[in-house]
């Protein structure tokens, strides 16, 4: 059987390649980052580990080793197509377990994100304190929303965190459906200015909102902060100053 030309299998594994870069892409954007999240909280980030392994290592390998006539092509071969794979599933583990799990309200004034692994984390601390975590296989569609009920004794609270226990937004024992918590919020809604800047909505004025387009929060993610609407039981983020 004549095999491919040194340009032929270039070719060929470049576009297999391209194939799954376009998988994995779908994934990071629709699946595991939605929405805006692929940009502050981390989808971006994976892509910056996963296109260099998927598009540029592996075809450059081929590139360099591939040649038709050698006696050792099918090792050759075989080493690079291990070591794409180790490389590109390192990369698409990461990207994966780092994902968002939850948004969540904790505190007093925003909402913040947590990632697939922090959760699975702080889920084992959780238990060590013999208290019982929600599972991640419970959060249902991922990111779910929740409100954090916050501990009256906050110097205790303080005192845990010090000796190394979860973070409030982290302590998934003590998520409620932000459905059934949302009037424990409604008075931290924030607007945008004309100019891109965030405005805080006064107590009064939360007092007689009803309009569900203006139910705006503030959020903090890894990477950035942006605001978060909420309409429905649904989010939608927009990034400030895009």
């Amino acid at each position: 059987m004549r095999l491919p030309s040194l340009k032929q299998a270039f070719a060929i594994h470049l576009l297999i390649s391209l194939i799954i870069f376009l998988i994995l892409l779908y994934l990071l954007m629709r699946v595991w980052y939605p929405g805006e999240l692929f940009y502050i909280d981390g989808g971006l980030q994976g892509l910056k580990i996963i296109a260099p392994v998927d598009l540029v290592l592996g075809p450059a390998l081929t590139l360099i080793l591939y040649r038709p006539w050698k006696k050792s092509l099918a090792f050759d071969m075989s080493v690079v197509a291990l070591i794409q794979i180790l490389a590109l599933g390192y990369g698409v583990y990461s990207a994966h377990s780092q994902r968002t799990a939850a948004i969540v309200f904790a505190g007093d004034s925003r909402f913040e994100t947590i990632s697939l692994k922090e959760m699975k984390t702080a889920n084992k601390e959780i238990e060590a304190l013999s208290l019982q975590p929600l599972r991640v296989a419970e959060l249902g569609r991922m990111p779910a929303l929740f409100y954090v009920t916050p501990f009256e004794d906050f110097g205790k609270y303080l005192e845990g965190v010090l000796n190394g226990q979860p973070e409030l937004r982290e302590r998934s024992d003590r998520y409620i459906p932000l459905d059934q918590a949302f009037d424990r919020i409604v008075a931290k809604r924030v607007a945008l200015s004309e100019d891109g800047e965030i405005v805080e909505i006064p107590a009064s004025g939360n007092d007689a909102i009803s309009d569900q387009s203006l139910n705006q929060f503030k959020i903090k993610a890894r990477y950035e902060h942006a605001i978060i609407t909420l309409h429905n039981g649904d989010y939608e983020i927009q990034r400030i100053g895009h």
